[in-house]
């Protein structure tokens, strides 16, 4: 009777010690397929840029999103929008200053929404942290879709080693918050409100 109850507890102890492990946070790492867009949607002019330079981690346990923190960055040397002059003004001192300050960076310091990331669904959530671009720093919270798959045979014919997370994501800069000023010459080109969609895709392997 005492071995047979001693047998159960560590039967037990063993199950609560792999479920703590199993539920410990596991670094994401930003893989192809990630992509940001801008859009500026001025008077005369709509002007779509996009970088697929996405780079970053995010520490996330699907089973408690509560934990979840990250850190993207997009080097704004790959922001492109179609014309090499207006791309070589976009990266200039005049405006985002590339040379001076050469990432975006988005910094994720808490995710509210939901609690866990249910295999296979779709999860609404906001994700609050800082943006930061041009030198400045602001707080965010940005309206967000994400999607978790556990590592398959599926994705692994895909290329896909591990886990994968893909978030979609979008939000709104204004440019004066963070000190780029649009001249009058082209003020009716380049709007002050920039919209930003984010798609990024995280793998565990």
């Amino acid at each position: 009777m005492l071995r047979s109850a001693l047998l159960v507890s560590v039967l037990a102890l063993t199950a609560l010690v792999t479920t703590q492990v199993a539920a410990q946070a596991r670094t994401f790492t930003a893989t192809s397929g990630s992509r940001v867009q801008f859009v500026s949607d001025a008077p005369l002019e709509r002007t779509t840029g996009t970088s697929t330079s996405v780079n970053g981690t995010v520490s996330v346990d699907p089973a408690n999103l509560a934990s979840a923190t990250g850190r993207i960055t997009v080097p704004v040397t790959s922001l492109h929008t179609g014309s090499d002059l207006r791309d070589e003004h976009l990266h200039s001192p005049t405006w985002l200053d590339a040379p001076a300050h050469p990432d975006a960076v988005l910094e994720i310091t808490r995710v509210e929404g939901a609690t866990a990331l249910p295999a296979g669904e779709v999860v609404h959530v906001t994700l609050h942290g800082r943006f930061s671009i041009h030198g400045q720093t602001h707080d965010v919270s940005i309206p967000a879709q994400v999607r978790y798959l556990p590592a398959s045979d599926e994705l692994r014919a895909q290329g896909i080693t591990g886990d994968l997370i893909r978030a979609q994501a979008s939000f709104t800069v204004m440019l004066p918050d963070y000190a780029v000023s649009v001249g009058p010459l082209v003020r009716l080109k380049i709007s002050d409100t920039i919209q930003v969609n984010v798609t990024i895709r995280l793998t565990s392997g």
